[in-house]
């Protein structure tokens, strides 16, 4: 096989599989480890795959990385539909874990006369939650993340383990039939926590975070009790949420 027909191999096995280790291509096209990687540093500085530790993703199927005032404003009215729907879905009083996303902000202004305690790792959403008069809080520890403003790390993690929470929110950076997906991996891990100290755990994504993929992997579909979104998935990834037991909002035929 040529080089030119081998790095087309590559990427089209990376697009329909939408990663792929390096062991796994050099075995499928029969070539040493050393020479796939030196495929993927071509084929990355071409801009037609991203390389990660030990493979690679198909670029295309990566969600897009914004800052947090960027996120704030992108798709508002969206996350405010979405937001309406997952506060239906709470009861009062209750206890919520609030991860730092800007979705699930959206949720937390739905909710300033409700009775909560509230556990968060976000700077923005605990001076949010400080106007709330029946809301309590407990703004988890760790080190800060400057430009996405959510604390993180080890302290951060170990914290959370002491709570028991009713519902944990959940912003979604990616997701697809595999499981939900971020770009770091210390703000991964803490969301895989925060789902793991949830009784039920609702997860936001608007249609531009579906059928999408990210560096680090923090749970499978199973992992998750509600997904609320603003457009009908596609027929691939319904058939995997319900599967895997997850309920489905939509909000397109809202007013």
């Amino acid at each position: 096989m040529l080089k030119a027909e081998r790095l087309q191999r590559i990427k089209e096995i990376i697009d329909q599989e939408k990663s792929a280790s390096i062991e796994d291509l050099a075995d499928e096209l029969a070539v040493s480890r050393d020479t796939i990687r030196r495929d993927l540093i071509q084929l990355e500085k071409q801009q037609q795959i991203k390389r990660t530790h030990g493979g690679a993703l198909a670029l295309q199927k990566e969600a897009t990385i914004f800052d947090y005032e960027q996120r704030a404003t992108i798709l508002s009215d969206i996350k405010k539909r979405m937001a309406e729907k997952a506060r239906q879905l709470m009861k009062e009083p209750s206890s919520i874990i609030f991860d730092s996303s800007t979705t699930v902000e959206a949720v937390i202004r739905q909710l300033p006369d409700k009775r909560l305690q509230a556990v968060t790792n976000s700077l923005s959403h605990a001076l949010l939650l400080a106007n709330y008069s029946e809301t309590a809080i407990s703004l988890l520890p760790g080190s800060l993340h400057k430009a996405q403003l959510f604390l993180y790390g080890t302290e951060t993690i170990e914290q959370l383990k002491n709570y028991q929470t009713d519902y944990t929110l959940l912003g979604v950076f990616a997701l697809s039939s595999d499981g939900l997906f971020i770009h770091t991996e210390e703000e991964g891990r803490v969301k895989r926590q925060m789902i793991q100290q949830g009784r039920t755990v609702i997860a936001l994504a608007d249609h531009t975070k579906l059928d999408k993929t990210g560096f680090y992997k923090i749970c499978d579909l199973s992992a998750i009790d509600y997904l609320i979104t603003d457009q009908k998935p596609s027929n691939e990834l319904i058939k995997a949420l319900t599967e895997n037991h997850v309920q489905l909002i939509e909000t397109r035929n809202d007013k």
